[in-house]
């Protein structure tokens, strides 16, 4: 009876001094943003994005898939602030047929798959909105997924908009924001 009360109290301790994940987030976004951060102003992409359905685009030769529980996030991607090119530039890597695949060793498989830049997925976008400095700057977390890799990486950026207002929506807030911040962090375990 003792080792059942005590594990009980144990928990109830633990449960009211651990740390909450927003807490953890948010200190370590802020720091990403006090020490990394260097406004730089991104063109929003110029090309056509075919739209391949309502979470993948296609910007040339690379494909975007984006998953977010805030619908109205996904503008900043379908409308082309943010883009495939912002993370693996303008590289290509040549896609491979099946039966090309086929004849190459374990090694070169792994190699191939981990140099690949055609195909992107984004999950886990949250605003950061503890960290928005003013109501015309938005500071956004999201996961990076990319083909070959079993883990994501966590990536930060930021948009202005310098005609917003306090009582904007997020949605009218992205119709005219720009890309002023993006970076790549670490690979979450």
């Amino acid at each position: 009876m003792n080792k059942i009360l005590l594990a009980l109290l144990l928990l109830c301790l633990i449960q009211v001094s651990g740390q909450d994940t927003n807490g953890v987030q948010y200190q370590f976004s802020k720091e990403i943003f006090k020490t990394k951060y260097k406004k730089t102003y991104y063109e929003s992409y110029n090309g056509v994005i075919e739209s391949l359905n309502k979470n993948e685009w296609k910007f040339d030769d690379k494909v975007l898939r984006v998953y977010s529980n805030d619908t109205s996030l996904v503008a900043i991607f379908s409308k082309g602030i943010f883009y495939p090119e912002i993370i693996v530039g303008t590289e290509t890597s040549k896609i491979l047929t099946k039966s090309e695949l086929d004849t190459m060793s374990t090694k070169r498989k792994v190699f191939y798959n981990l140099t690949r830049s055609d195909s992107l997925t984004i999950g886990n976008l949250v605003e950061l909105e503890k960290l928005n400095p003013d109501f015309k700057t938005k500071r956004f977390l999201f996961w990076l997924f990319r083909i070959g890799f079993a883990n994501p990486q966590e990536c930060y950026f930021e948009l202005r908009n310098e005609n917003a207002t306090k009582e904007m929506k997020i949605s009218e807030f992205i119709e005219n924001a720009k890309l002023t911040f993006y970076y790549a962090g670490t690979i979450i375990i």
